[in-house]
């Protein structure tokens, strides 16, 4: 590997040639506080020749480079170098203002203007609206990238022209005008020249595989690389396009992150899918190891090997990105009313949960589904085990898997990806059932728990709201029961007895807002039993046969619902 590297100030590296952020590289990220710190560095500061850093390019032909390091700094400089420009044209000087411009765009050897700095990801903005002489108006659909870039300019304006004398450019002729205007020129001059003599140590590299090692390893003024950034840049360096105008394999990475962007999901669940894909199909490893094992694998002596790996993941990732989706966000997933009524509920339920160390299974039985290896009936059976399980371990008694259960997992959606055999894959799920139960609590500690639930805590409403929807079942009446409409009524009322035995779950049904409000109201036990038999709802045995109710009854009934719940309701 050749490196050359050697001081330059920015006037000298501006003036070498064009310089383009290559595909893999992140877009324009820099905030306010980034922008703000790096302008009172070079221009608040007294400096002659500041020292803002390394730049890392390699050379692709003369005069053209790819940005390795340091296009964040490179960018902002533009930025900066391109609102002077305007500030020298809104003095009326346009002499200056193209002195000025001959370092965001020139003329290439066939004498046709290049922009200096080139971005694919936020073309047309930054060149319309912010490098070319003559302003464009683009502001329709800008996405993030572009947002960024015109937040930035908008800031850097404004601190610019904070540093100048108020101007009154309706009266040109005014000895006022002249006056601040030659203020206001002497300044503009004095920040150009501070932005033009910032030394950076300008590193070049030979090739785009040696600049793609830097990058790697590199970190620059901005926010650290990311798995995701990593992984992206891995296949795209692996993944050259045929075709300058269409580059199909970066599309389809951003189709991914649009995905997951378009369901309110942020990186760090694009991290975690990485994450769990990889448990899902390849093998164990750690989120911190995981760009490495990414690596390794796609990583080959022959080219078109690797190459091939590279597609092939990229496609997977592709698919896979879907089914995730729709494992932590099942709300805003498409589902046929079959599948909402049983795979959409656990999934929903595993959220309610809060737990993740199944994650790696259930997308691997997603896939399977999606795939056609499995039936609906065969997903919504071993789904609904997974959630049995979790309801028991984590929901109630709020086990420590002590690391055990997500290797438990991962190892049986890899044996589940790596086969097509129907027989095979129903020997896993009964094998992963199997397994899960040896790792149940036993009744006893979860009778302790359940009956400790208490809907004035606000970690177990919703648990217990989801009980109580279970106990209770589909249908009244062989109507389907509408739990959007249903509320919480305390058969024994708020006011009559303690916060923790008026709260437990032992005292509590679930009824529809209006009988609740309207007609259980405050009655005493027997009167809210009676009204509720007539509506014949699906009211406890237990609950029919008592003749008062006091703590002890409600003790009574809420270890009769542990033992339902343990032994019938969500038994593996």
């Amino acid at each position: 590997m050749k490196i050359e590297a050697n001081d330059k100030e920015v006037r000298d590296i501006f003036s070498l040639g064009y310089f383009k952020i290559p595909r893999f590289q992140r877009p324009y990220s820099w905030m306010e506080e980034e922008i703000i710190d790096f302008w009172e560095d070079v221009v608040i500061r007294e400096h002659s020749h500041y020292f803002i850093g390394s730049m890392v390019v390699y050379q692709t032909e003369k005069p053209y480079y790819g940005i390795v390091d340091g296009q964040q700094r490179l960018t902002t400089i533009t930025l900066i170098l391109a609102a002077i420009r305007d500030a020298f044209l809104f003095c009326k000087d346009e002499n200056l203002a193209r002195g000025v411009h001959q370092y965001i765009e020139k003329a290439n050897i066939d004498n046709i203007s290049e922009f200096i700095l080139n971005s694919e990801t936020s073309y047309p903005y930054l060149q319309g609206c912010i490098q070319s002489f003559e302003r464009a108006n683009i502001q329709d659909s800008l996405g993030s990238e572009e947002q960024n870039l015109k937040s930035a300019f908008e800031l850097i304006n404004k601190e610019l022209y904070k540093r100048l004398p108020k101007i009154d450019v309706s009266d040109p002729c005014n000895e006022l005008f002249q006056q601040h205007r030659e203020q206001a020129l002497e300044i503009l001059r004095i920040i150009r020249n501070k932005i033009l003599s910032l030394k950076v140590v300008f590193i070049q590299l030979d090739n785009e595989d040696d600049a793609y090692l830097i990058f790697e390893t590199l970190n620059t003024r901005g926010k650290d690389l990311t798995t995701p950034d990593l992984v992206k840049n891995l296949l795209l360096q692996k993944l050259r396009t045929s075709n300058i105008a269409f580059d199909s394999y970066k599309e389809r990475w951003n189709q991914i992150l649009k995905r997951f962007d378009d369901n309110g999901l942020d990186e760090k669940v694009v991290d975690e899918f990485l994450y769990h894909y990889w448990l899902s199909k390849h093998g164990d490893t750690t989120q911190k190891q995981l760009f490495g094992e990414i690596k390794k694998y796609v990583d080959s002596p022959s080219k078109s090997e690797s190459e091939n790996k590279s597609k092939l993941l990229l496609l997977e990732f592709q698919a896979n990105s879907n089914y995730y989706v729709s494992i932590v966000s099942p709300d805003g997933y498409s589902w046929t009313s079959e599948e909402k009524d049983s795979v959409q509920k656990t999934l929903k339920a595993l959220r309610l949960f809060n737990v993740k160390q199944q994650t790696s299974m259930v997308l691997a039985l997603i896939r399977a589904y999606q795939e056609k290896k499995i039936t609906l009936r065969m997903l919504r059976n071993i789904l609904w085990k997974i959630e049995c399980f979790h309801f028991i371990f984590n929901a109630v008694t709020s086990q420590r898997s002590s690391g055990s259960i997500a290797p438990l997992y991962s190892k049986f959606a890899q044996d589940l990806s790596n086969t097509g055999n129907l027989d095979k894959i129903q020997s896993v799920n009964t094998n992963l059932v199997r397994r899960l139960k040896d790792k149940l609590p036993r009744f006893d500690e979860f009778e302790v728990n359940f009956v400790s639930l208490l809907y004035t805590k606000s970690r177990d409403k919703k648990i217990i709201q989801y009980i109580l929807e279970k106990l209770m079942g589909k249908n009244i009446n062989a109507l389907p029961i509408d739990y959007s409409s249903a509320s919480i009524e305390h058969l024994l009322p708020q006011s009559k007895g303690d916060e923790a035995i008026v709260g437990s779950i032992g005292n509590l049904i679930l009824v529809d807002r209006k009988t609740n409000g309207e007609e259980l109201r405050d009655l005493d036990f027997t009167e809210k039993i009676k009204i509720l038999k007539s509506k014949n709802y699906p009211v406890d045995p237990y609950l029919l046969n008592a003749t008062q109710w006091s703590e002890e009854e409600i003790k009574i009934r809420g270890k009769l619902m542990a033992h339902r719940a343990y032994h019938e309701i969500w038994c593996l």
